[in-house]
């Protein structure tokens, strides 16, 4: 009974756990191909502008360089803001299936206990009953008897 039990919980943990996974996998596979594609875009911004622009001094380089610098730190910042967040949502995600879990294991035992109760009840109703019936028979004897 209890390792069918754990073998299925465990079951449940791999397929919510492979689900958030994919999930996570997938997410983090379009992060990277929306960074390629930006890359690549102002690859060839760079690349065209240097084509066509002969005016385009080093100095401008050097400002391009800085300017995608400092737009790809602030998308790493907001892409581990967003990583903190979703970290933070799984642990509740987690959290709140193991309380499940365990209401769940609790209910189980409570509704168990509860049946229990209520064949012991019907078995000392059954008692009483038969009680009452000897205890009657006996007063009517004695009293016909007297």
């Amino acid at each position: 009974g209890g390792g069918k039990r754990r073998r299925r919980r465990r079951e449940g943990e791999e397929e919510w756990g492979g689900a958030g996974r994919k999930q996570e996998r997938r997410a983090l596979m379009v992060a990277f191909a929306v960074a390629l594609l930006m890359g690549t875009a102002v690859y060839f911004r760079i690349w065209a502008r240097q084509s066509t622009d002969p005016s385009f001094t080093v100095d401008d380089r050097e400002e391009l360089r800085r300017q995608f610098e400092r737009a790809n730190l602030e998308a790493m910042d907001e892409s581990a803001e967003w990583r903190m967040k979703y970290d933070t949502e799984f642990a509740k995600n987690k959290q709140m299936q193991d309380e499940l879990l365990k209401a769940k294991a609790s209910l189980s035992a409570s509704t168990k206990r509860f049946s229990l109760l209520k064949k012991d009840n019907e078995v000392l109703k059954r008692q009483i009953q038969i009680m009452k019936q000897q205890c009657n028979c006996t007063v009517t004897s004695n009293l016909t008897q007297e």
